[in-house]
């Protein structure tokens, strides 16, 4: 997906529309919020249930996270729920190593022009492997924060008359570094967290706000 360099608006779903003049673009796009805090507040009273122990090396842990997903590109700016899938093991250094799988959803617009209109989707996931740190705070909670690399791919769905250069219908694949910090309350085995990440794919920002849950082996 590459950079629209004209000018153009943006509308949220359902506002009313207003005349462009030729020549001119506008993305109308979709929001479906949830709030990640919902899933947050649940696992902790699930985890309230657990023993405690120290904030200390965990080893080898699996785990999820429901993410409130954020796209910043040229011509488009929303918001999908997205989810992810990861894995990793802590050493006792306060150094770890995680891998994992996100699924950013499918963002959708619509490109108008005197030529008519163009649907588009956009759909992202990736793949990550990254160095973690942490620093313990307290008997039970753990600041993080981790930094590596990415393998994304995206999908662009052209449905319309409006054609526009600087997008391009098919598949795409790249790998960029990406970073991110977060927050984890231990309960025993089970810790749930709160975290940050931020992923640039080619010319398309995503930050992602993530509540999530993770077991320890």
């Amino acid at each position: 997906m590459k950079s629209v360099k004209s000018a153009c608006c943006f509308k949220g779903a359902g506002a009313p529309a207003k005349t462009q003049r030729p020549g001119t673009r506008r993305w109308t796009v979709k929001a479906n919020l949830l709030a990640p805090a919902t899933l947050l507040g649940a696992v902790v009273v699930v985890a309230g249930l657990g023993a405690s122990r120290p904030a200390a090396a965990q080893g080898f842990y699996l785990g999820g996270a429901l993410s409130h997903a954020a796209i910043n590109a040229t011509v488009v700016d929303e918001t999908r729920n997205s989810y992810k899938f990861f894995l990793g093991y802590e050493f006792p250094v306060f150094i770890g190593v995680e891998a994992a799988w996100v699924n950013f959803g499918k963002f959708d617009g619509v490109i108008t022009s005197a030529g008519g209109s163009t649907r588009v989707g956009y759909d992202a996931k990736t793949a990550t492997a990254a160095l973690t740190g942490r620093i313990p705070i307290g008997p039970l909670a753990t600041l993080y924060a981790k930094g590596g690399y990415m393998y994304w791919s995206t999908d662009v769905a052209l449905t319309g008359t409006a054609t526009d250069p600087h997008f391009e219908a098919g598949t795409d694949h790249g790998h960029d570094p990406f970073y991110g910090a977060g927050l984890r309350f231990n309960f025993g085995k089970l810790s749930v967290l709160a975290e940050w990440e931020k992923y640039k794919l080619r010319d398309v920002d995503i930050n992602a706000v993530s509540a999530g849950v993770r077991v320890t082996l």
